[in-house]
């Protein structure tokens, strides 16, 4: 009788289908392989992966570090035209009277916000089994590489999206508070 657990023939070849792919692969190849095999895929993979990184930097980047971390960070697009930048956010629950938009200087505009959600309002009874909605205090920047003219921006909340048009200018003014439509 063969005693295959004390042998020394590696198992790859007692077992032509069974792969060690930790011992036989170094993680350079499997590096390559997965590699290969997210640029397989039209927009998975590696466009998951830029995105979720890029998420990340711009939750660092979006937080105040005077200790006060906003509760959670709405989702932007940002799109460049040849003479002007168009923002869209999504901003569910929140209402104008909540929102400030600002340009700190001509390259910085800063929105700040706050969203309520109907379980932290009075009066509502019963058990909450789910609460997946984000709310709380929220504050986004955006930095343009080119001054922007802060006298001609558009502002309008509609349907929980923001959309803001923002021209862009080499002489705009240092500073402005923005009203929202």
């Amino acid at each position: 009788m063969l005693k295959l657990a004390r042998s020394r023939v590696p198992a790859r070849i007692l077992y032509p289908g069974y792969h060690h792919t930790h011992i036989t692969q170094s993680p350079f190849s499997q590096y390559r392989t997965m590699s290969s095999l997210m640029h397989r895929r039209p927009g998975g993979g590696l466009f998951s992966l830029m995105r979720a990184l890029d998420d990340f930097d711009s939750s660092l980047a979006n937080r105040s570090f005077d200790n006060q971390f906003t509760a959670y960070a709405p989702r932007f697009d940002l799109r460049e035209t040849k003479d002007s930048y168009h923002l869209d956010g999504e901003l569910p629950g929140v209402e104008k009277k909540d929102l400030e938009i600002e340009f700190p200087d001509r390259n910085t505009l800063n929105i700040k916000g706050h969203s309520e959600s109907s379980s932290s309002k009075e009066g509502n009874e019963g058990t909450w089994w789910y609460v997946e909605r984000s709310t709380g205090d929220f504050r986004r920047s955006f930095n343009f590489p080119t001054p922007v003219d802060c006298d001609h921006v558009d502002a309008s909340l509609k349907n929980g999206v923001l959309s803001i048009k923002i021209p862009k200018s080499e002489g705009a003014p240092t500073g402005k508070r923005i009203d929202i439509k």
